[in-house]
């Protein structure tokens, strides 16, 4: 019997789950993230555009979910006018002028799938390369012969499985109680109406973003050496930095529009 065709068939197929390895990463990080440290990175370009799309199109499932919710349609509406009104009164704007100014208010909420994702893809690609820089950072400031920066900033963002998760399971929470403050999270306990920067900043806290950061923390700090409490001292760290300066941006915010 020629096994040479059977032989040959298997390292085809090893080769095509080689290939797909850096994909199955996205659910790996969930099941087994410090199996997946101790891959090696061939091509970090690829899981850091993977994780762009993935959480583009969370995040425009998202906003579809608000369109088409007019409870969360009207929050989100008078949450913005709010600002609004206020801005063009201490510009001095006649009331004509600030009608008009609800009116185009009004338009730019209707859903447009081109325009929503092509805002939300370089926003994401922005906040992805932002997300796996603090990691490389972070772990940096322990290790003298860290890898390229690009394997640190993939390997963070294979976490972005966990965020988007994270981002339906919390719309859909949303859209179930026609509410943008219904979350994980201590917007429970607000009125997001009168605090939508203190929203957006207490939105933050959740268990699907803690087990982002801690996640990523171990990934990185596992590829790199580092020991598992490190990973999650680094991730305990980087989700610290990053909840001062959305509550810095949240408070200069809510004080300049006063």
């Amino acid at each position: 019997m020629n096994k040479e065709p059977l032989i040959l068939e298997k390292t085809q197929e090893s080769n095509e789950e080689s290939r797909l390895s850096w994909l199955v990463g996205f659910l790996d990080v969930i099941t087994a993230p410090q199996e997946l440290a101790l891959r090696r990175v061939e091509r970090p370009a690829r899981i850091i555009v993977m994780a762009a799309l993935l959480l583009t199109f969370a995040s425009t499932f998202v906003q579809y979910l608000y369109s088409v919710n007019d409870g969360i349609r009207g929050q989100m509406f008078t949450m913005q006018a709010q600002g609004l009104e206020k801005m063009a009164r201490k510009q001095g704007m006649a009331e004509g002028q600030i009608e008009e100014q609800m009116d185009k208010l009004k338009q730019q909420q209707e859903f447009s799938l081109p325009k929503t994702l092509g805002v939300s893809l370089i926003f994401t690609l922005l906040s992805v390369f932002l997300y796996g820089f603090l990691f490389w950072i972070l772990q940096r400031l322990f290790n003298s012969e860290p890898p390229p920066a690009t394997v640190i900033i993939a390997l963070a963002n294979y976490a972005a499985s966990i965020a988007l998760l994270g981002y339906v399971v919390t719309a859909l929470m949303q859209y179930a109680a026609n509410s943008i403050a219904t979350s994980p999270s201590p917007t429970l306990f607000i009125n997001a109406v009168e605090s939508p920067y203190l929203l957006q900043f207490l939105g933050r806290i959740n268990p699907f973003t803690i087990w982002e950061y801690l996640v990523s923390g171990l990934v990185v700090a596992r590829h790199v050496g580092m020991s598992r409490t490190q990973g999650f001292a680094i991730g305990a760290t980087a989700l610290v930095i990053t909840l001062m300066f959305t509550g810095g941006f949240a408070w200069a915010m809510s004080s300049f529009m006063g």
